[in-house]
């Protein structure tokens, strides 16, 4: 129960940090992705650029996998001691 708990604290410290960064950078987060879907006199298609789309589904999945990755092994390392 602990492992789990300590990968999701992780994961969600990531997920903050991550997001707050991509803000910074004007890339598209998940919040205005949703929003855009959302929106009926837009399409989306035009708001979404190439980096966006790289960043929601290739790069922000994966860097969440890291952090997954990252809270096992610090449970690991953790409970050897």
């Amino acid at each position: 129960m602990l492992k789990i708990y300590l990968i999701g604290i992780i994961i969600l410290v990531a997920a903050i940090l991550l997001n707050g960064i991509v803000n910074k950078l004007g890339i598209l987060g998940w919040y205005d992705f949703i929003n855009l879907l959302i929106e009926k006199e837009t399409a989306t298609s035009r708001k979404l650029r190439i980096i966006d789309i790289a960043w929601l589904f290739l790069a922000y999945p994966f860097m969440l996998g890291l952090a997954g990755v990252g809270g096992n092994w610090l449970y690991t390392w953790l409970c050897q001691k």
